[in-house]
């Protein structure tokens, strides 16, 4: 019979080994960088006015430790502080990058939770970073918004009444649950697992009941621009009902505003709102500003362009927008249909010829569309020119002009044209109807959404793990750095000449 060595090993016996941390570190690789940047290039003393142990309690772990381990983790598509912490005992790469050290789950929750100024800063120095290393063009950027749920429920949403309306639920369901339970029990069908399940079931209900019960007592009802009641939420009042491609969902849009050149994002921020837009004019603010703190510096000759889709199409933005000396590029609801084809084109505006001595307009059919009325729309001033419902009736044209399905000779009114001459609009409207502002707005997809597919694909952010805006937005941030940390990994091989 054959002889073998006798290993340790199968007797279950252990090895002790001498590990150098810092060996662990590949140079090349993003954790690696991390170590070098994290505490020295990108400083975060910032992170020194929360703590209060100079002189009693115990010691702290390390802000630059934690920054580290949330980054890479981040990086590696862990977002949890139980995962992350999970990581740093038994993941030797974040084992080094923690030096040794084994931050509970609690101390990394509460530092990415009570954190949201100091991530601010700390953003805007590895924005510096990124721009020391030539990444960021400084010119034409793109801003939009990333949909993603938050931990909060969508079945406790809704207005005052609404909720009334589920506390009432809620209450008689208990009742029927009781009276089931006490039927069962006369009878003798309740033994050990049906008493558990009822306790179990029953409890659930009356944490709901307490919930709603207490949110109502101080609720203060949030009103829309249009004075209606807005929806609220029991378990995170700042998050908002949003519509994503998936649906309805509760949560929050974490908007970032993307630089043309690498992809780099100048801003981000999480807003607890149906709609992203309203925010464009703060946004604006933010991103000009954060360039002026990371020295990033517009090339010469050149004016800032902002690219944005049809949600951000207002009066009002493109006022901001003007205001900021920013040249926006958005287009209209009707962009689209507007470059179709020929055959499915509709008339719009721009086929219709004014005449300035009578007031009117003039349609492809040579037909009159006389003044109405002057009215108001999203702060904009606007004239309606309507024309004669006979005319509409008998014209050839009509199914280029109205998109309807009655039958011409049952239509009630004829051709509406709502036009605002003067406004920023109107303007815009014309220059995206040339072939290079068409071709500038193409560019926008390619600077956007590749850095929320990274985000949410590559680095596994389908939900926020936090209820409140200033946590959801810490959390926004860190992911944004992780982001724009990732992008830097080549340049800084270069510059270190790392093979």
């Amino acid at each position: 019979m054959a002889k073998y060595k006798q290993t340790e090993a199968s007797n279950g016996q252990g090895m002790f080994l001498s590990v150098n941390l810092k060996e662990q570190l590949m140079p090349g690789t993003l954790e690696y960088m991390l170590d070098m940047l994290i505490g020295s290039k990108i400083d975060v003393g910032v992170f020194d006015k929360n703590y209060k142990n100079d002189k009693t309690g115990a010691k702290a772990i390390p802000p630059r430790v934690l920054v580290k381990i949330i980054i890479y983790g981040y990086s590696k598509g862990v977002k949890s502080s139980r995962a992350l912490d999970e990581m740093c005992r038994n993941n030797i790469v974040a084992k080094a990058l923690a030096e040794d050290m084994q931050p509970h789950w609690t101390t990394i929750a509460e530092f990415i939770s009570g954190n949201e100024e100091c991530f601010k800063e700390i953003f805007i120095k590895a924005l510096t970073y990124c721009n020391e290393l030539g990444l960021v063009g400084g010119s034409t950027f793109a801003v939009d918004g990333c949909r993603l749920p938050s931990n909060a429920s969508i079945e406790l949403t809704g207005t005052s009444e609404d909720l009334e309306k589920r506390l009432k639920m809620y209450r008689r369901m208990a009742e029927k649950h009781i009276a089931k339970h006490k039927r069962k029990d006369e009878r003798g069908e309740v033994d050990e697992k049906t008493e558990k399940n009822y306790k179990k079931q029953q409890k659930k209900l009356n944490r709901r009941i307490e919930k709603i019960s207490a949110f109502l007592e101080n609720m203060e009802v949030r009103t829309s621009t249009r004075k209606k009641e807005m929806k609220s939420n029991v378990t995170d009042n700042e998050s908002a009902m949003i519509h994503s491609s998936s649906g309805y969902i509760q949560g929050y849009i974490g908007m970032a505003v993307t630089d043309e050149e690498n992809q780099i994002i100048i801003d981000a921020n999480a807003v607890g709102t149906a709609n992203e837009c309203e925010h464009l004019p703060e946004t604006l603010d933010r991103t000009l500003e954060n360039m002026k703190k990371a020295s990033i510096k517009k090339p010469k000759g050149k004016k800032l362009t902002l690219l944005a889709d049809a949600n951000y199409f207002s009066e009002g933005n493109l006022k901001a927008c003007k205001e900021r000396e920013v040249e926006a590029i958005i287009p209209d609801g009707q962009y689209k249909k507007r470059l179709g084809d020929n055959k499915d084109k509709k008339y719009g505006p721009d086929d219709f010829s004014y005449n300035k001595r009578g007031d009117y307009y003039k349609c492809p059919n040579g037909k009159k569309l006389i003044y109405r009325r002057a009215f108001s729309l999203h702060d904009t001033d606007m004239k309606e020119y309507r024309a004669s419902v006979k005319d509409c009736r008998g014209c050839p044209l009509i199914k280029k002009c109205i998109n309807t399905k009655k039958e011409p000779s049952k239509m009630e009114h004829g051709r509406r044209l709502s036009v605002s001459p003067n406004s920023l609009c109107n303007l815009l409207r014309k220059k995206l109807n040339t072939l290079e502002y068409q071709d500038r707005y193409a560019c926008r997809i390619q600077i956007i959404e590749p850095v929320f597919a990274n985000i949410k694909t590559g680095k596994g952010l389908d939900r926020f793990m936090l209820r409140g805006r200033a946590k959801v937005n810490s959390q926004w941030q860190l992911y944004c750095i992780t982001h724009n940390l990732g992008k830097c990994l080549n340049g800084y091989n270069k510059r270190e000449k790392i093979a």
